[in-house]
């Protein structure tokens, strides 16, 4: 009897210690932010996002967080990243049309710091980019949205910045490839930007 006892007192010490492990969603988003994407994403070792999947109840309040409309956008789209980069399921059918405009405020408000996350308008070679267009169809309405936004977008690093920063990339441009892969429509990447806004606007034809 006592034995049985014992053993119900220690697991229940365990569940109480779990639980004030556990971070709060206000804690968890806090951390994000302190951490940004480059402290995330963008090291050596992956050691914060590590830590943060680590904890107690990470993936079911990462979850929450994404999509929590009274969390910081930027919190949001943190959240949703360290999903997608741990969680191969990520993210659960019905959850795109949250996550549409989150990732859109992301690409017009330079949550990633720099645009390499996004990668290059005609390249598949960023990881936040593929995200957006796994969102699908559900994603189109919040890339439109971002069809007019000419804010410049700059690459860091050496080869990817000289190259993508000598075109004057916008928000807009990513916007639209974004869009045609999700599509499969045709879309030329030109170099001049007044080149790009005419195809821009050829495309919007099509949708």
């Amino acid at each position: 009897m006592w034995r049985g006892f014992i053993i119900v007192v220690l697991l229940s010490g365990c569940s109480f210690i779990q639980e004030m492990l556990t971070m709060t969603e206000p804690q968890l988003a806090d951390r994000l932010l302190r951490a940004g994407y480059v402290g995330l994403f963008m090291t050596l070792d992956d050691a914060e996002v590590n830590a943060i999947w680590a904890q107690p109840g990470a993936a079911p309040a990462l979850s929450r967080l994404a999509l929590d409309e009274g969390a910081p956008m930027q919190a949001r789209f943190l959240a949703a990243e360290v999903l997608f980069y741990k969680d191969p399921d990520y993210p659960p059918a019905g959850d795109e049309a949250a996550l549409a405009p989150v990732y859109a405020a992301a690409l017009a408000n330079n949550y990633t710091t720099m645009a390499n996350p996004w990668g290059l308008p005609g390249q598949l070679d960023g990881l936040a980019g593929q995200h957006f267009i796994a969102l699908g169809e559900a994603a189109i309405p919040s890339l439109v949205g971002l069809l007019d936004d000419t804010t410049a977008v700059d690459y860091g690093g050496s080869r990817e910045a000289t190259y993508g920063n000598s075109f004057s990339y916008r928000v807009k441009d990513l916007a639209a490839f974004f869009i045609s892969q999700i599509r499969g429509l045709p879309y030329e990447v030109y170099e001049s930007p007044q080149a790009r806004d005419a195809e821009i606007e050829r495309l919007r034809e099509q949708l």
